[in-house]
């Protein structure tokens, strides 16, 4: 191929690749589903702080009064915090402050509750509200605490050892080279990565759904017979694959950067969660995986688009893809008791689940398995090659076949094709 073809070839590339990413970006859908995650995460963090101040206090107490009906001879009279205090009535008022609106609710402690162990909450029946049922939650803590407490000081257990059964047994837990492990650790380590599969496998099928779209509706219209016409084969199918590619990382980058801004605001209004980090490599690999993944997926959308009769056939074929890349999802659980099993091996080798498996080892992995991972990217990088050369082939040779579906000989023609 000489130079000029080559450099022609670059051009007419560059022009369907601004054309599509253009188009892509406008599309409703894709809008909708670009601004949806950073609203949803904006709107249930906004939720979330809301109802963190409506039932309880900053640091998560009761606060309030907090009224019982206490026919029991347990003693829980007089205890108070800063936020809330408890307060023992007859039922009479109660029921009257309750129907008055006063209260929301009020605890009945009865008198067999030394055999039974039972307390009913009273209140009104006035449909599901989280804000009460949070703040009944706290509450009922509160109470369970106070009741603890006299049973203890009725039995005449020392002050200190009642305190020591209230506030509970904290276990840490240490490496043998001494770093420090906590639950927190370990819940990020599981929901980050599964966060991020979510979020990249979304968009590699949402932007490969369009580049499937895309053919299947310009070849069903009789549109790229217009187009072949004055742009060959190849550099239509590659203009597409770069412009949505690009869409999709438009699409990524702007979910990422609302995780980066999310998560640190999560780690301030949950206290137990501990300071979330996000390692540079990791997040760069992420990024490669999503790259390679959607060369390969989207070659093989492109093969199917030009292989199809039409779009509904075009969507069955694509619906096994879906299902590839799910599998390490469907066994998830032995990513996390056995990273070194075959199966997983299997899974972040195989192509079409590598991206997938390959950012939940990240995640459930001590470090970065660096054998593992140019194990992956180099079996995912020579699929992509391979796929998008095998595509462009199929591509070129029967995108103009419309209602006819070829043959396997004929696929495989197309492909040992030299042209």
């Amino acid at each position: 191929m000489s130079e000029s073809r080559r450099s022609g070839n670059a051009r007419l590339t560059g022009l369907v690749a601004r054309r599509e990413y253009s188009r892509t970006v406008r599309r409703r859908g894709y809008l909708f589903g670009t601004l949806l995650l950073p609203i949803g995460i904006a709107v249930l963090m906004g939720v979330s702080m809301f109802f963190s101040t409506a039932g309880f206090s900053e640091d998560g107490q009761a606060r309030g009064t907090i009224v019982v009906v206490n026919d029991s001879d347990v003693a829980v009279s007089g205890f108070q915090t800063d936020s809330a205090s408890l307060e023992t009535t007859e039922e009479e008022d109660a029921a009257a402050r309750l129907a008055a609106g006063e209260i929301s609710e009020y605890y009945v402690i009865p008198d067999d509750f030394r055999a039974e162990g039972e307390i009913t909450r009273v209140e009104t029946g006035s449909g599901f509200d989280i804000s009460r049922l949070e703040g009944a939650e706290n509450n009922e803590g509160l109470l369970r605490y106070v009741i603890r407490d006299a049973l203890l000081r009725e039995a005449g257990v020392p002050d200190e050892d009642i305190a020591r059964v209230l506030q509970g047994v904290t276990i840490n837990v240490i490496t043998v080279e001494g770093d420090e492990v906590s639950g927190a650790d370990i819940a990020a380590g599981i929901a980050l990565p599964m966060v991020f599969v979510a979020i990249f496998m979304i968009s590699i099928f949402m932007t490969s759904g369009y580049l499937l779209q895309s053919v299947t509706e310009e070849k069903e219209n009789r549109v790229v017979e217009i187009v072949l016409s004055s742009i060959p084969s190849t550099p239509l199918m590659a203009g597409k694959i770069i412009g949505l590619g690009g869409a999709g990382l438009t699409q990524v980058g702007i979910w990422v950067l609302s995780a980066l801004v999310a998560i640190p605001l999560l780690s301030s209004q949950i206290p137990d969660l501990g300071p979330i980090s996000l390692d540079p490599a990791m997040l760069l690999l992420a990024l490669t995986y999503f790259v390679l993944g959607y060369l390969a997926y989207g070659a093989i959308f492109a093969a199917i688009g030009a292989i199809a009769p039409g779009n509904r056939e075009a969507q069955q074929y694509s619906g096994f893809l879906g299902f590839a890349a799910a599998m390490p999802f469907i066994v998830f659980s032995i990513f996390l008791t056995d990273i070194n099993s075959p199966i997983v091996y299997a899974l972040t080798l195989f192509p079409l689940t590598t991206p997938t498996a390959m950012l939940i080892t990240l995640g459930v992995s001590d470090g970065i398995p660096w054998t593992l991972v140019g194990a992956s990217l180099t079996s995912l990088g020579l699929f992509a090659i391979l796929a998008t050369w095998a595509s462009a082939r199929i591509f070129r040779a029967t995108v103009l076949l419309y209602g006819v579906r070829p043959t396997l000989p004929q696929l495989i023609g197309a492909i040992r094709s030299p042209r």
